[in-house]
């Protein structure tokens, strides 16, 4: 996840031209690897969760019956091991995209808010509480699909799905702005939005509260499904 990330951030960065300053941020633009990175999110919750299935299960829960404990010992590995990846993925994406871009700010135009901004780090600490939430909304997908490429699928569809959609279908804006605001992807990373237009016309904190519901609802009911299923 950090190396992916921090990559494809300074790739982004790099290939960003004159003709695109004042229509992406240079801050959203620095943290643009989490497009890739949460990919890597979505497959360790999904391989913490799914790897026990379909026989391990079993063995697990005779050994700990207390389904809800294995449950939140699942969620808990997955949390620590994604803000672990996490917070040096997201540091060292700013970092890499802020350099690529004040070596091109001749050319490119990019004007970046300076270190001391609390936009800036809210963008980047709700960067990081972002991918944590892929990873919970994953375990939630995981425990219900129980089959790992089916999960890994399940998940991908719901965060690009939406996205490619309003690229391929022409939409009228009001319906565009309607499935920015209820995409978990969309609406989520509208926390790293501090000038101009963010992937969706959500305030920061609120677009990331879309996405926290989404993995709520998937954290219950894969845990319903994990006391009565797996039974």
């Amino acid at each position: 996840m950090t190396g992916v990330m921090v990559a494809f951030t300074a790739l982004i960065a790099a290939s960003a031209g004159k003709d695109q300053s004042g229509v992406l941020a240079p801050t959203a633009l620095s943290l643009s690897g989490v497009y890739l990175a949460q990919t890597a999110a979505a497959l360790v919750a999904v391989a913490v969760v799914s790897s026990e299935y379909p026989r391990m299960i079993r063995t697990t829960l005779a050994a700990n019956p207390r389904r809800t404990t294995v449950f939140l010992a699942k969620t808990v590995v997955t949390a620590a091991a994604v803000l672990a990846a996490a917070l040096p993925a997201v540091l060292g994406s700013l970092a890499a995209g802020r350099t690529v871009l004040s070596g091109s700010s001749g050319s490119s135009g990019f004007s970046q808010l300076p270190l001391t901004s609390p936009e800036l780090w809210r963008a980047t600490l709700g960067t990081v509480v972002y991918l944590l939430l892929v990873a919970l909304l994953s375990v939630g997908v995981a425990l219900v699909v129980r089959h790992a490429a089916g999960a890994v699928g399940a998940v991908m569809a719901l965060l690009y799905g939406p996205y490619l959609a309003t690229l391929i279908i022409t939409m009228p804006e009001h319906v565009l702005h309607r499935v920015q605001k209820f995409s978990p992807m969309t609406a989520g990373l509208a926390v790293q939005t501090t000038t101009g237009p963010g992937t969706a016309p959500l305030a920061p904190w609120t677009g990331l509260a879309v996405l926290a519901a989404y993995a709520g609802g998937a954290l219950v009911v894969g845990w319903a499904v994990l006391r009565r299923r797996d039974a």
